[in-house]
């Protein structure tokens, strides 16, 4: 592949990640049938989905999802419990290994 192509696709989509993330969802889609959008024979899906891409074969529309990360507001991931969880049988929900069980010394 010509190293020039991910520099080109870079002016795309700014964002390595997003442009791994928007080359992979092409790439499967290629994989399962979807139809190519340059006339390219002999590249693999992958390959081609970064050709796709640094061509500008896209509306923007369809790459909305990797240019802004997320709407004004939005969470990305749910906000963590600031109290712990505790089982109806008075432990926690951590595993542990019984206090009785009798451990084996290796010398």
């Amino acid at each position: 592949m010509d190293p020039h192509v991910v520099f080109d696709c870079q002016k795309i989509l700014p964002n390595r990640f997003a442009l791994a993330l928007a080359a992979a969802a092409r790439s499967r889609a290629l994989n399962r049938g979807a139809e190519p959008r340059l006339d390219r024979q002999g590249v693999n899906a992958s390959e081609l989905a970064l050709l796709e891409i640094a061509n500008g074969a896209f509306v923007e529309d369809e790459l909305a999802p990797y240019l802004f990360p997320s709407p004004a507001g939005a969470p990305l991931l749910a906000a963590p419990s600031t109290t712990p969880e505790f089982r109806g049988d008075g432990g926690s929900s951590a595993a542990a290994a019984p206090v009785s069980c009798p451990q084996e010394a290796v010398h």
